[in-house]
Formats: structure tokens, C-alpha cells, sequence
């Protein structure tokens, strides 16, 4: 059995080698159900492909969204759901992608249960962020599932040590200064030679719901 479909300027909003890779799965499973009688035009397929968006997943924030975080906009935001080593690599294609110019800050949350050396270790193992900020929020299944912010900055610090990464320890640092402290220090510290930053914010929660 043949199956095949020709699209031409498919222009997807997912980015991502791996999101490619998933439109093609996507593409042969609507080939398969169409084999079978199921009536899905190749324009369907191509709008399905173009239309389909995953909130969390490589996500840039708008300008209006970036200020509810207290940020000017004039920072490209990035947010990502990813919490497993192979989830952390397919970020790291991402963020090499479309990186612009200007220091590179990574603010990381993550529940307890979760990869974290490995993830640590593959995001420090692409373009090395000039900071990493710790931080906490409320998550499904409460505060048993949270991981303090202190026990990831010093997984983060154990990473950059195992890959020989020179780093300063800036502690920590309060949600009310956090948007214009990550701005200055991320500047400071993307200078060739100038050591990774790593901090984390206080244990105050914010809430996400």
C-alpha cells in the first residue's frame, strides 16, 4: 500500500525538529483514516497542520502577556512545559534556533518528581544561559509536589560543576525585584568569560491557575 500526500509552504506554528517529526506522524495517520474511507481533503490536512498551536510548548509571549510579568517587552519570552531530559534537549534545538541577540536567562520551575539532573545537565550541554534562575509555583497536587527552589539551584550547580562550567552563586532573590534583577545580572554576565549566573527566588509561592 502507497500512501502519499504532496503539501507545498506548509508553515507550522509549532517549533521544533521534533514538532516537524510529529506533523509527519500526523500526516501519515490522516493518510491511513483516508485509505480507509474517511473523507479528509489534503487542504484539510495542510489547515490542520498550520492551525494547530500547544499553549506552554515553545511559546513566545506577546508583549501584553510579557508586561502581566511585570517585563517592558522589550525580552523575547520563551515558555515551555518541558520537565525530561529528552523534552529539555528538544528545547535546547529550539532555543539554538531562535535565540536572538542579547544574554540568554533561563527561569526554571519544576515539580519534585521530575528529571532534574538530566534535565540540568542537557540544557547546560547546548548554549550555555549567562543566568539560571530557581523559582516555585503552586502545581497540581499541592505543595507535596513542588520542588524548593534551593534543592534545584544546587542540582543546577552540581550540572554546571560535572560539565566544568565556571559559575558565580548569586543567591537569592526577591519576586519583586526579579524582573529588573534578571535583566541587569544577565547583562553583566554575557560577556565573553564572564562566569554563569545561578540563583533562586525566596519560597514566597506565586499561585498558577
Amino acid at each position: 500500500m502507497l500512501l502519499f500526500l504532496d503539501l507545498h509552504d506548509v508553515k507550522l506554528q509549532l517549533l521544533g525538529d521534533h514538532q516537524r517529526q510529529n506533523a509527519v506522524t500526523a500526516s501519515c495517520t490522516a493518510l491511513c483514516l483516508r485509505n480507509l474511507g474517511w473523507h479528509i481533503s489534503e487542504a484539510s490536512i495542510q489547515a490542520g497542520l498550520e492551525e494547530t498551536q500547544l499553549p506552554g510548548r515553545s511559546q513566545f509571549l506577546t508583549r501584553e502577556e510579557a508586561s502581566v510579568l511585570g517585563l517592558d517587552g522589550s525580552s523575547t519570552i520563551l515558555i515551555d512545559g518541558a520537565h525530561t531530559e529528552a523534552s529539555a534537549e528538544a528545547l535546547s534545538d529550539v532555543i539554538e534556533t531562535v535565540r536572538p541577540l542579547g544574554p540568554l536567562a533561563l527561569v526554571v520551575g519544576m515539580a519534585n518528581d521530575k528529571e532534574h539532573l538530566a534535565f540540568a545537565e542537557q540544557l547546560l550541554s547546548s548554549q550555555r544561559p549567562d543566568i539560571v534562575l530557581l523559582t516555585e509555583a503552586s502545581i497540581a497536587g499541592g505543595n507535596s509536589r513542588v520542588m524548593p527552589a534551593s534543592s534545584l539551584k544546587e542540582i543546577w550547580v552540581a550540572a554546571a560543576e560535572d560539565q566544568g562550567i565556571d559559575y558565580a552563586d548569586i543567591g537569592t532573590i526577591s519576586r519583586v525585584e526579579t524582573p529588573e534583577r534578571i535583566s541587569s545580572l544577565a547583562g553583566s554576565s554575557s560577556s565573553s568569560g564572564k562566569p554563569m549566573l545561578i540563583g533562586c527566588q525566596d519560597a514566597r509561592r506565586s499561585r498558577v491557575t
